[in-house]
């Protein structure tokens, strides 16, 4: 399994996902220095943006948050042992993500 980075923007009360598609799909370990994702950063088990398929996916720039889903498999395969299964958000812009993780 790979970790999902999800793109966001606020409907009302809730973060949702434009296109119901994680933006990336990748291993953990290459998301934790590059999108600054740490245990402070947690928002817990049950954090998932609420999936919008229906709706035409947007523009990164168009979107406001950026949300690291982790599982089981993830964590168990991480050096870093603070990591728990669920949900993180990142610092950075959906936009400076694509940046950041275009770039080798």
């Amino acid at each position: 399994m790979m970790s999902k980075v999800w793109f966001a923007r606020r409907k009302r009360a809730e973060w949702i996902v434009p296109g119901g598609q994680p933006a990336f799909e990748l291993p953990l370990a290459d998301l934790i220095f590059k999108l600054d994702i740490g245990p402070q950063r947690w928002l817990g088990e049950t954090a998932r943006p609420h999936l919008e398929p229906e709706l035409a996916p947007e523009d990164p720039s168009a979107l406001e948050k950026v949300i690291v889903e982790t599982t089981a498999d993830d964590i168990s395969k991480q050096k870093f042992s603070s990591f728990r299964i669920g949900f993180y958000d990142s610092p950075y812009a959906p936009a400076e993500v694509v940046r950041r993780l275009s770039r080798n």
